[in-house]
C-alpha cells in the first residue's frame, strides 16, 4: 500500500517542504517555530483552524494521550502538542513523510510531546485503552478493511474517549471509464456512502456526538485553493520547479472536481467510544 499511495500527486516529494522553509531563511537542521511550519505542513482543509475546532470540541488539555492516524509531515500532531501540551502518537504509513515529520518535530523542539511511528495502522500493535482520544484528518478513507481499523481505533481509545475525524464519503461512484483515474488520484480504499459510514461507526462501538457535513464548505475551499495556486504559479515554480507545480495542480484540480461534481462529500465528526 505504501507504493500505491504515491499515485496521488499530493504525496511524491516529501522533502519539498524543506525548499519552502529554505526560501524563508530556515536551512536544513535549523530550528523552526511551529507557527512557521504550520503554514506548510497541514495537508487537510483549513489548516490550523480545523485543528482548533477539534481541540475545542474534545476539550484536549495538557497530559492527554492522543493517537493520530495518518499524520503525514506531523503538522497536526505538532500543533496539537504545542497548543495543548498533550502527548501525541503520530502514525504514518509513508516512510519518507515519517522521516521528514520526525526531523521537523525535533527542529520545533517538540520531540518530548510528539512520538512518530512509521507503520501500517492495521499492523501497528497498540495496547487496549491506551489513549484518551484518537484523531485523523483526511486519511481514514485511504485505509482498507474499514471494519478492522474502526475496531482497532475503538480498542485503542478508553471507554468514554472521543474519536475526532475529518474524512471523505462517497456520494456517487464515478463513471466506469473514470474509475481507474479516480482510484489513482484519490486512493479510496474505504470510501463508503453516508449511511454505511454511520452504521460502521456504530457497529465498531462508537456513538456519534456530532457530525457535520462539510461538503459545501470543502467544495468552495478546494475551488479557491486551486485558483490561488494557479495565481501563485510563478512563485511556486521559483521554489519547486515547473514539474512539481504541475503535479500539485493536477491533484488540486482533481479534488476540486470530485467535490464539485458530487462524487464525494466531506464529514467532520466526534464519536464517543462506548
Amino acid at each position: 500500500m505504501t507504493d500505491a499511495i504515491k499515485s496521488m500527486q499530493l504525496y511524491p516529494r516529501a522533502q519539498r517542504i524543506y525548499a519552502d522553509l529554505q526560501s524563508l531563511g530556515y536551512p536544513d537542521g535549523a530550528p523552526v517555530p511551529v507557527d512557521v511550519l504550520s503554514q506548510y505542513d497541514q495537508l487537510h482543509y483549513h489548516g490550523t483552524d480545523a485543528l482548533d475546532v477539534a481541540i475545542d470540541a474534545i476539550g484536549m488539555v495538557e497530559g492527554d494521550q492522543v493517537l493520530e492516524v495518518g499524520s503525514g509531515w506531523g503538522g497536526c500532531a505538532r500543533y496539537l502538542a504545542h497548543r495543548t501540551g498533550a502527548q501525541i502518537t503520530a502514525v504514518e504509513l509513508q516512510a519518507d513523510y515519517h522521516a521528514v515529520g520526525q526531523d521537523l518535530t525535533a527542529r520545533a523542539a517538540l520531540a518530548d510531546r510528539v512520538t512518530h511511528v512509521n507503520a501500517d495502522f492495521l499492523e501497528h500493535e497498540i495496547a487496549p485503552d491506551s489513549y484518551d482520544y484518537a484523531v485523523s484528518w483526511l486519511a481514514l478513507f485511504h485505509i482498507p478493511k474499514r471494519a478492522d481499523y474502526l475496531a482497532k481505533l475503538a480498542d485503542a481509545v478508553k471507554s468514554g474517549g472521543i474519536l475526532f475525524v475529518e474524512d471523505l464519503y462517497q456520494i456517487t461512484p464515478p463513471p466506469g471509464e473514470e474509475q481507474a483515474d479516480f482510484n489513482r488520484h484519490l486512493f479510496p480504499n474505504s470510501l463508503v456512502d453516508l449511511h454505511t459510514y454511520r452504521d460502521t461507526l456504530e457497529s465498531a462501538g462508537f456513538d456519534l456526538v456530532k457530525m457535520t457535513d462539510m461538503t459545501t464548505d470543502w467544495t468552495a475551499f478546494t475551488a479557491a485553493r486551486l485558483d490561488a495556486f494557479r495565481d501563485n504559479r510563478m512563485a511556486y515554480e521559483q521554489v519547486h520547479g515547473a514539474t512539481a507545480y504541475e503535479g500539485i495542480e493536477v491533484f488540486y484540480d482533481k479534488m476540486a472536481g470530485y467535490l464539485a461534481r458530487g462524487l464525494v462529500g466531506g464529514l467532520r465528526y466526534a464519536a464517543r467510544r462506548r
